[in-house]
């Protein structure tokens, strides 16, 4: 763990990742003006139980060196892994917000989010990469100094506000694909 941002290698194997890149490219994809193609998946689904048990146990690691993490006000609220997630694909070159930008530092945006209808805030992100991308692509947090290395299965988690914020590093001749969801505060 690096500055908060944890990083656990594999927890995806190559026949996961493979399953959930194909599931992306036979589905029709929706556009996203911030340079990327998506579908939404949801830990609850069969197809995506290795995934959700694997984060499951990877989130309770984070949470075990931040035991404030666990904190419950009043009996009310309590930290949640959110079933929905995206799946998510840029094509070489493409990184988040180039459709609004020519410069990635221009994109640079934070998890936190407003509050979600059921009255949730965001208070960790996720990201699982899905392949190895050769030669940059990773994702950079200024602030933190760091950048991430993008190769398939691995999990990053980091808080979601501010202190964290990131911005994506563009793949110049290969596409990337990632998994990306939040832990809430409910």
């Amino acid at each position: 763990m690096d500055k908060y941002i944890f990083k656990k290698r594999k927890i995806l194997s190559s026949d996961d990742c493979d399953h959930i890149i194909k599931l992306l490219d036979d589905s029709d994809l929706i556009e996203n003006i911030r340079g990327y193609s998506y579908i939404d998946g949801n830990l609850e689904s069969v197809e995506f139980s290795s995934l959700k048990n694997n984060l499951f146990d990877a989130v309770m690691e984070y949470i075990g060196k931040h035991p404030y993490l666990k904190f419950e006000y009043n009996d009310r609220c309590e930290l949640v892994l959110n079933y929905s997630f995206m799946i998510k694909k840029f094509l070489a070159g493409d990184f988040y917000g180039c459709k609004l930008t020519s410069r990635p530092n221009e994109a640079e945006h934070m998890e936190e989010g407003p509050i979600g209808t059921e009255g949730e805030k965001r208070i960790l992100a996720w990201m699982v990469y899905l392949n190895d991308i050769k030669h940059a692509g990773g994702t950079h947090f200024p602030q933190q100094q760091f950048t991430t290395r993008p190769r398939a299965g691995d999990l990053y988690i980091w808080p979601a506000g501010w202190t964290h914020s990131h911005y994506g590093l563009p793949a110049p001749k290969e596409k990337k694909y990632f998994v990306s969801g939040w832990c809430s505060l409910k």
